[in-house]
Protein backbone atom coordinates (compact mmCIF):
# COMPACT_ATOMS: atom_id res chain seq x y z
CA UNK A 1 0.00 0.00 0.00
CA UNK A 2 1.13 3.22 -0.37
CA UNK A 3 1.78 5.54 2.32
CA UNK A 4 0.61 9.14 1.69
CA UNK A 5 3.17 12.01 2.93
CA UNK A 6 1.98 14.67 1.37
CA UNK A 7 0.63 17.41 4.10
CA UNK A 8 -1.72 20.34 3.49
CA UNK A 9 -1.15 22.77 6.02
CA UNK A 10 -2.02 26.77 6.17
CA UNK A 11 -3.92 28.92 8.31
CA UNK A 12 -8.63 29.36 8.28
CA UNK A 13 -9.91 32.74 9.35
CA UNK A 14 -12.87 31.87 11.47
CA UNK A 15 -14.79 33.02 14.37
CA UNK A 16 -12.21 35.84 15.04
CA UNK A 17 -8.91 34.14 14.68
CA UNK A 18 -6.37 32.66 12.12
CA UNK A 19 -6.28 28.85 12.80
CA UNK A 20 -3.17 26.97 11.83
CA UNK A 21 -4.11 23.37 10.37
CA UNK A 22 -2.85 20.29 8.36
CA UNK A 23 -4.52 17.81 6.38
CA UNK A 24 -2.93 14.45 5.38
CA UNK A 25 -4.47 11.56 3.38
CA UNK A 26 -7.91 10.53 2.06
CA UNK A 27 -10.91 8.80 3.76
CA UNK A 28 -13.01 9.21 6.06
CA UNK A 29 -11.99 12.28 8.11
CA UNK A 30 -10.14 11.47 11.43
CA UNK A 31 -10.22 15.11 13.67
CA UNK A 32 -7.38 15.29 16.62
CA UNK A 33 -7.39 17.69 19.12
CA UNK A 34 -4.61 18.15 21.46
CA UNK A 35 -4.00 18.90 24.57
CA UNK A 36 -3.22 22.07 27.52
CA UNK A 37 -0.11 23.72 27.00
CA UNK A 38 0.58 21.34 23.21
CA UNK A 39 0.02 21.90 19.51
CA UNK A 40 -0.53 19.41 16.46
CA UNK A 41 3.10 18.50 16.63
CA UNK A 42 1.34 16.24 19.74
CA UNK A 43 0.34 13.87 16.87
CA UNK A 44 3.42 13.66 14.82
CA UNK A 45 3.45 9.88 15.92
CA UNK A 46 0.08 9.16 14.45
CA UNK A 47 -0.49 11.32 11.10
CA UNK A 48 1.63 8.71 8.67
CA UNK A 49 -0.02 5.69 10.12
CA UNK A 50 -3.23 7.07 9.67
CA UNK A 51 -3.55 9.04 7.04
CA UNK A 52 -3.26 5.35 4.91
CA UNK A 53 -6.71 4.74 5.40
CA UNK A 54 -8.32 8.48 6.85
CA UNK A 55 -8.32 12.23 5.96
CA UNK A 56 -6.57 12.96 9.24
CA UNK A 57 -7.12 16.67 10.52
CA UNK A 58 -5.37 18.38 13.36
CA UNK A 59 -5.28 21.66 14.59
CA UNK A 60 -3.77 24.08 17.02
CA UNK A 61 -7.09 25.66 19.24
CA UNK A 62 -7.22 29.10 19.75
CA UNK A 63 -4.36 30.45 22.06
CA UNK A 64 -1.31 27.76 21.42
CA UNK A 65 0.82 26.96 18.62
CA UNK A 66 0.30 28.66 15.64
CA UNK A 67 -3.34 30.01 16.07
CA UNK A 68 -3.55 33.06 17.94
CA UNK A 69 -5.23 34.06 21.23
CA UNK A 70 -7.94 36.89 21.30
CA UNK A 71 -9.65 38.70 23.29
CA UNK A 72 -13.03 38.20 21.69
CA UNK A 73 -15.72 35.71 23.47
CA UNK A 74 -15.33 32.40 22.00
CA UNK A 75 -16.31 28.53 22.76
CA UNK A 76 -14.29 25.40 22.00
CA UNK A 77 -16.67 23.60 20.57
CA UNK A 78 -18.19 26.32 17.92
CA UNK A 79 -14.61 27.30 17.27
CA UNK A 80 -14.51 23.03 16.14
CA UNK A 81 -17.39 23.17 14.37
CA UNK A 82 -16.75 26.37 12.42
CA UNK A 83 -13.09 24.42 11.36
CA UNK A 84 -14.34 21.48 10.57
CA UNK A 85 -17.73 23.39 8.40
CA UNK A 86 -14.70 25.34 6.77
CA UNK A 87 -12.78 22.48 5.75
CA UNK A 88 -16.18 21.04 3.99
CA UNK A 89 -16.47 18.03 6.59
CA UNK A 90 -19.90 17.52 7.74
CA UNK A 91 -18.91 14.59 10.05
CA UNK A 92 -15.40 12.87 11.70
CA UNK A 93 -13.96 10.46 14.02
CA UNK A 94 -13.27 12.72 16.54
CA UNK A 95 -9.60 11.82 19.14
CA UNK A 96 -8.72 14.00 22.67
CA UNK A 97 -6.48 13.96 24.46
CA UNK A 98 -6.25 15.63 28.03
CA UNK A 99 -8.02 18.91 27.62
CA UNK A 100 -8.46 18.08 23.99
CA UNK A 101 -10.63 15.61 25.37
CA UNK A 102 -12.60 17.76 27.49
CA UNK A 103 -12.95 19.63 23.96
CA UNK A 104 -14.07 16.72 22.10
CA UNK A 105 -16.82 15.91 24.93
CA UNK A 106 -18.27 19.28 24.48
CA UNK A 107 -18.17 19.12 20.80
CA UNK A 108 -20.12 15.77 21.02
CA UNK A 109 -22.69 16.90 23.25
CA UNK A 110 -22.95 20.20 21.22
CA UNK A 111 -22.73 18.88 17.89
CA UNK A 112 -23.73 15.29 17.78
CA UNK A 113 -24.86 15.01 14.33
CA UNK A 114 -20.66 15.60 13.11
CA UNK A 115 -19.24 13.00 15.64
CA UNK A 116 -18.92 9.54 13.88
CA UNK A 117 -17.75 8.07 17.08
CA UNK A 118 -15.43 9.55 19.94
CA UNK A 119 -11.80 8.34 21.02
CA UNK A 120 -11.00 10.23 24.80
CA UNK A 121 -7.05 10.00 25.63
CA UNK A 122 -6.02 10.88 29.41
CA UNK A 123 -9.38 13.43 29.27
CA UNK A 124 -9.96 15.65 31.64
CA UNK A 125 -13.47 16.26 33.16
CA UNK A 126 -15.34 19.59 34.31
CA UNK A 127 -15.81 19.03 38.11
CA UNK A 128 -13.67 16.14 39.52
CA UNK A 129 -11.77 16.45 42.21
CA UNK A 130 -8.00 16.64 41.97
CA UNK A 131 -5.83 13.84 43.88
CA UNK A 132 -3.87 14.43 46.37
CA UNK A 133 -0.53 13.90 44.50
CA UNK A 134 -1.72 15.97 41.53
CA UNK A 135 -2.47 19.00 43.94
CA UNK A 136 1.02 17.90 45.62
CA UNK A 137 2.74 18.48 42.42
CA UNK A 138 0.69 21.10 41.63
CA UNK A 139 1.59 23.24 44.40
CA UNK A 140 5.53 22.71 44.15
CA UNK A 141 4.86 23.54 40.48
CA UNK A 142 3.54 27.15 41.41
CA UNK A 143 6.58 27.51 43.72
CA UNK A 144 9.49 26.92 40.85
CA UNK A 145 7.44 29.08 38.77
CA UNK A 146 7.72 31.83 41.41
CA UNK A 147 11.26 31.12 42.54
CA UNK A 148 12.59 28.77 39.60
CA UNK A 149 13.71 29.59 36.03
CA UNK A 150 11.45 28.91 33.11
CA UNK A 151 13.29 26.17 32.41
CA UNK A 152 12.73 24.45 35.90
CA UNK A 153 8.94 24.68 35.01
CA UNK A 154 9.48 23.20 32.05
CA UNK A 155 11.27 19.99 33.34
CA UNK A 156 8.69 20.10 35.92
CA UNK A 157 5.72 20.07 33.60
CA UNK A 158 7.26 16.65 31.57
CA UNK A 159 7.66 15.04 35.29
CA UNK A 160 4.38 15.63 35.96
CA UNK A 161 2.93 14.60 32.53
CA UNK A 162 5.37 12.72 30.35
CA UNK A 163 7.52 10.70 32.31
CA UNK A 164 4.51 10.27 35.12
CA UNK A 165 4.12 11.52 38.61
CA UNK A 166 6.69 9.79 40.70
CA UNK A 167 8.61 8.20 37.83
CA UNK A 168 12.17 8.45 36.16
CA UNK A 169 12.62 10.19 33.31
CA UNK A 170 11.28 8.45 30.14
CA UNK A 171 14.67 7.83 28.68
CA UNK A 172 12.93 4.90 26.59
CA UNK A 173 11.03 7.79 24.63
CA UNK A 174 13.54 10.32 24.12
CA UNK A 175 13.38 11.55 21.27
CA UNK A 176 9.13 11.88 21.82
CA UNK A 177 10.42 13.48 25.59
CA UNK A 178 12.41 16.13 23.65
CA UNK A 179 9.25 16.91 21.43
CA UNK A 180 7.18 17.90 24.26
CA UNK A 181 9.80 20.19 25.95
CA UNK A 182 9.81 22.18 22.59
CA UNK A 183 6.06 22.27 23.00
CA UNK A 184 5.92 23.03 26.23
CA UNK A 185 8.65 25.89 26.16
CA UNK A 186 6.59 26.96 23.30
CA UNK A 187 3.32 27.32 25.49
CA UNK A 188 4.95 29.10 28.73
CA UNK A 189 6.04 32.03 25.69
CA UNK A 190 2.37 32.52 24.96
CA UNK A 191 -0.13 34.68 26.43
CA UNK A 192 -2.25 33.38 29.29
CA UNK A 193 -5.47 30.88 28.02
CA UNK A 194 -9.03 31.28 28.73
CA UNK A 195 -9.39 35.13 27.92
CA UNK A 196 -12.88 34.78 26.43
CA UNK A 197 -13.62 31.49 27.01
CA UNK A 198 -16.93 30.40 27.96
CA UNK A 199 -18.61 26.51 28.42
CA UNK A 200 -22.07 24.75 27.23
CA UNK A 201 -24.67 25.01 29.95
CA UNK A 202 -25.75 22.48 31.22
CA UNK A 203 -21.63 21.83 30.98
CA UNK A 204 -20.57 18.47 29.55
CA UNK A 205 -20.08 16.67 32.83
CA UNK A 206 -23.56 16.91 33.30
CA UNK A 207 -24.54 15.12 30.05
CA UNK A 208 -22.20 12.24 29.24
CA UNK A 209 -25.46 10.30 29.20
CA UNK A 210 -26.40 11.91 26.18
CA UNK A 211 -23.83 10.91 23.97
CA UNK A 212 -24.43 7.87 22.00
CA UNK A 213 -21.80 7.60 19.45
CA UNK A 214 -19.11 4.89 19.69
CA UNK A 215 -16.72 5.70 22.05
CA UNK A 216 -13.04 4.18 23.50
CA UNK A 217 -11.45 5.62 26.61
CA UNK A 218 -7.81 5.20 27.04
CA UNK A 219 -5.34 6.00 30.01
CA UNK A 220 -2.13 5.41 30.73
CA UNK A 221 -1.27 3.16 33.94
CA UNK A 222 1.24 6.22 35.17
CA UNK A 223 -0.94 8.84 35.09
CA UNK A 224 -2.84 10.70 38.37
CA UNK A 225 -5.13 8.82 39.53
CA UNK A 226 -7.68 11.34 39.18
CA UNK A 227 -7.41 10.75 35.27
CA UNK A 228 -7.83 7.26 36.28
CA UNK A 229 -11.16 7.61 38.08
CA UNK A 230 -12.07 10.03 35.21
CA UNK A 231 -11.57 7.19 32.71
CA UNK A 232 -14.11 5.28 34.91
CA UNK A 233 -16.27 7.69 34.63
CA UNK A 234 -16.43 8.38 30.98
CA UNK A 235 -16.56 4.78 30.54
CA UNK A 236 -19.18 3.90 33.00
CA UNK A 237 -21.74 7.01 31.73
CA UNK A 238 -21.47 6.80 28.08
CA UNK A 239 -23.50 4.20 26.55
CA UNK A 240 -21.66 1.06 25.37
CA UNK A 241 -18.11 2.90 25.96
CA UNK A 242 -14.92 0.43 25.88
CA UNK A 243 -12.14 1.65 27.71
CA UNK A 244 -8.50 0.84 27.57
CA UNK A 245 -5.36 1.24 30.33
CA UNK A 246 -1.77 1.07 28.51
CA UNK A 247 0.53 -0.32 30.22
CA UNK A 248 3.69 2.19 30.79
CA UNK A 249 2.22 5.23 29.87
CA UNK A 250 1.52 8.16 31.68
CA UNK A 251 -0.39 11.28 30.37
CA UNK A 252 0.42 11.28 27.00
CA UNK A 253 0.18 7.51 25.33
CA UNK A 254 0.38 9.16 21.20
CA UNK A 255 4.04 10.38 22.62
CA UNK A 256 5.22 7.62 24.68
CA UNK A 257 3.52 4.60 23.64
CA UNK A 258 2.95 5.08 20.21
CA UNK A 259 2.39 1.99 19.01
CA UNK A 260 0.31 0.60 21.40
CA UNK A 261 -1.85 3.44 20.97
CA UNK A 262 -1.68 3.37 17.63
CA UNK A 263 -2.71 -0.41 17.18
CA UNK A 264 -5.69 0.53 19.67
CA UNK A 265 -6.88 3.22 18.01
CA UNK A 266 -6.83 1.76 14.62
CA UNK A 267 -8.71 -1.50 15.64
CA UNK A 268 -11.58 0.53 17.37
CA UNK A 269 -11.80 2.89 14.41
CA UNK A 270 -12.04 -0.28 11.72
CA UNK A 271 -15.17 -1.40 13.93
CA UNK A 272 -16.99 1.97 13.18
CA UNK A 273 -15.47 3.19 9.56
Amino acid sequence: MEIRTSVDSDFLEVNGTRFYYEVTGTGEPLLLIHGFNLDTRLWDDQVEAFSQKYKVIRFDIRGFGRTPATEIPFTLYEDTRSLLQALGVEQAHVVGLSFGGMVAVEFAVACPEMVKSLTLVSSGLMGHPRSEQRLRDTERFQEICQKGTREDAVEMTIQMWFDGPGFPANDAAAQARERYRIMTEHAFSLPEFGKGLSVLSPPPNERLEEIHVPTLVIAGDRDYPDFLQIADVLAEKISGAQKKVIEGSAHIPPMDQPEVFNRLLLEFLEQHS
